[in-house]
């Protein structure tokens, strides 16, 4: 299962331990003739080599004691802190409980929601699901109400190909049919063992147990759909287009619907063949659905964003402005610019968003807006209960740095930009203000999209 991530950029830096100056004795002349007896010569060898460990500690041990003087006195108290109660506690403290403190400790040290502290072990994973491989069961889930409900479910994940569904409502639950019963997430996501099975529905009266195994799969985070049928990316080894027959109900004939759930894994490639599809069978219209899209990686939008700027110029349009602390700045630009291959001037392009669109999402739409492809008008927003209708509001990347043992860090590093207003929409996200256009409908719909519905309905009624 999969909880919301908002990164965008894992720019990975490796810490290393300083390697000492080298040491050893001086150059020594060539001996006289006849040579140096051989026990003389391993007693000088050893001598030299012990004279060179005695130099490196030395080095060390400075370092450290200078390296510990120059830190932040809180941060000194907090390594006595730990020395203490490791040598003076009445009896020893196991590991599993020294491993639950540290991690209480890094959590603690992280200054805001965005940054996370990985272990070694959870790194690893997040770079081989970066690459789109995963092990787990392929959904998440929400509390919602005094409901558990199905909040995202990734493509060809077990949960996918199972038929789970985002927006069901989770019933029960259990390690076998025979053991379902009603629970909170973090019950459901304690679940271990090689299956689970859930009760769900879009209603109590219309219910199905689904045994979903977590397995390894490749992810897929991109789905088509436009007015004959739909197309999913299937596969074991390799993922290949298939054709799953749901038609887009209320869609004309020239417009396709790609959704996106995260900037992950192999969705850039992903999106350039429903591109090649859209134009295939003749679309020249497009919704992109970003709804409930938290972000990912940076190289993800920067692909994606190259067929999408309609009046860019160059081949490698700038999309976006990094700003450091420090001042300096970084640009970031598209992979190419080729809008013109799969529309035409006259195509329309529209976007959906609700408050869980988030960083690269919102990145990609800024670069929409700013080269023109979208105005703040082709922008639909979820209209939520209190009367806001606005994204997320993530206008920040994260660097991850990792440690020697594996562990990582991922730290809040940069502000981002739009490339051409130079907007920043932190704290703030795309809002109705602003232009887009605001649509009462649940966070997380039922069999019926309301909010889609909604959108094709608008269109249609402005292409008359």
């Amino acid at each position: 299962m999969n909880d919301n991530n908002f990164n965008d950029e894992f720019d990975v830096k490796k810490e290393t331990a300083s390697t000492p100056p080298a040491g050893g004795a001086p150059v020594h002349s060539a001996p006289p003739a006849g040579g140096v007896p051989a026990k003389s010569t391993r007693t000088k060898k050893i001598l030299i080599a012990a004279g060179a460990v005695v130099i490196a500690l030395v080095f060390f041990f400075v370092g450290w004691i200078v390296r510990y003087f120059t830190i932040d006195s809180r941060a000194r108290t907090l390594l006595w802190l730990i020395d203490t109660i490791e040598d003076n506690y009445y009896k020893e403290i196991p590991d599993e409980k020294w491993d639950e403190l540290y991690a209480q400790f890094y959590e603690m040290a992280l200054p805001d929601k965005f940054c996370s502290y990985f272990t070694p072990e959870e790194f690893k994973q997040l770079l081989s699901e970066g690459e789109g491989n995963n092990k787990d069961a392929g959904f998440s889930a929400i509390d919602e109400d005094e409901s558990l409900r199905v909040y995202n479910v990734i493509g060809n994940s077990p949960a996918a190909l199972a038929g789970l569904k985002s927006g069901m409502y989770i019933y029960s639950f259990g390690t076998s049919e025979d053991s379902l019963k009603e629970g909170d997430r973090n019950a459901l996501y304690s679940l271990s063992g090689s299956a689970i099975y859930l009760e769900c529905g879009y209603g109590k009266d219309d219910t199905k147990v689904y045994c979903i195994t977590g397995d390894t799969y490749l992810a897929s985070y991109c789905s088509y759909r436009d007015s004959d049928s739909s197309f999913d990316f299937r596969g074991t080894e390799k993922l290949e287009l298939t054709e799953t027959n749901n038609p887009l109900a209320g869609a004309d004939n020239k417009t396709a619907y790609i959704s996106i759930c995260e900037f992950n894994g192999n969705v850039a490639e992903e999106f350039v063949q429903m591109l090649g599809l859209m134009k295939e069978r003749g679309r020249e219209n497009l919704i992109i659905d970003l709804r409930r899209n938290g972000g990912g990686y940076l190289k993800d939008f920067q692909s994606i964003a190259s067929h999408l700027l309609k009046n860019a110029e160059g081949n490698s349009p700038l999309v976006a402005t990094a700003k450091y602390r420090s001042g300096r700045q970084v640009k970031f630009n598209a992979d190419g610019n080729d809008y013109v291959k799969y529309f035409s001037q006259s195509s329309r392009v529209s976007i959906l968003a609700d408050e869980w669109t988030a960083s690269a999402s919102e990145s990609l739409i800024g670069a929409l807006v700013d080269y023109g492809t979208v105005g703040f008008s082709d922008i639909y927003l979820r209209k939520q209960e209190n009367g806001e209708a606005h994204s997320y509001g993530k206008g920040v990347m994260q660097s991850a740095f990792t440690a020697v043992n594996g562990s990582a860090v991922r730290v809040t590093s940069a502000e981002i930009f739009w490339p051409v207003s130079g907007r920043s929409i932190h704290e703030t996200g795309v809002t109705e203000e602003m232009g887009g256009q605001g649509i009462e409908a649940p966070l997380l719909h039922g069999e019926t999209d309301t909010m889609l519905e909604e959108v094709l309905s608008r269109l249609n009624g402005a292409a008359l």
